[in-house]
């Protein structure tokens, strides 16, 4: 399948996502992908580039207590993302940047980031610092060691990867901050869509929030899952 930026977008994306072959009660296997977040808006802009580049369009789910999703089931799609993007039919914990990502041009590069940002990343405004998160399994985090330096490449400056205990999970979280000098430079360089998180940027770049528009999560730091 072609790798457009579109294609690189979303599989950035699924770092906060799923591939999945499963068995129903019945029997009958199935194979579906998932994106989650508390971002309606976010699971908006996915479904527009689902449908561009699948021809399909999911539904928006939401359940009382739980993260929004939407989920798209189709082999042919689980099965181009497991073997050409090395994505686990599973538990992905481990799943590292594909190499065709690697080995591509700037602007694949650029869009996988911004697609991986908006799902793991975020801005913690009372430090003004922007961030990527990521769980690992192991005492480094090579997904992060990848965009640390795929950025390096593009200038854009960042701290070292980072290793947390994890209070909400078993796996350490790993965190990777871009240096403030480079704040800039990320915003106009790396094509990130999540409104919210967006908004929160410009924030701290302008120290004035755009125009009908109030910080979501308040003035504290990005955690978990959004």
């Amino acid at each position: 399948m072609q790798l457009t930026i579109e294609l690189a977008y979303l599989i950035g994306s699924l770092r906060d996502g799923s591939v999945s072959k499963f068995k129903d009660k019945t029997g009958k296997l199935h194979h579906s992908i998932t994106f989650y977040s508390k971002s309606i808006d976010w699971l908006k802009i996915l479904q527009q580039k689902i449908q561009k580049i699948f021809n399909k369009l999911p539904e928006i789910q939401k359940y009382s207590g739980k993260t929004p999703y939407i989920r798209i089931y189709s082999k042919g799609i689980a099965e181009i993302l497991s073997k050409e993007f090395k994505h686990p039919l599973g538990v992905q914990i481990e799943w590292r940047t594909p190499d065709i990502i690697k080995q591509s041009n700037a602007e694949i590069q650029k869009h996988f980031i911004a697609g991986l940002w908006d799902a793991e990343g975020g801005v913690d405004l009372q430090n003004k610092q922007t961030k990527f998160y990521l769980s690992w399994k192991g005492n480094q985090c090579p997904p992060l060691e990848d965009v640390k330096q795929i950025l390096n490449k593009f200038e854009i400056r960042t701290g070292k990867v980072c290793k947390y205990k994890n209070s909400n999970g078993k796996f350490p979280r790993f965190v990777l901050r871009i240096s403030t000098e480079s704040t800039r430079k990320f915003f106009e360089e790396i094509p990130i869509n999540h409104p919210e998180k967006k908004r929160k940027l410009q924030f701290i770049l302008s120290g004035v929030w755009p125009q009908n528009s109030l910080p979501a999560e308040g003035l504290g730091p990005e955690n978990g899952r959004d």
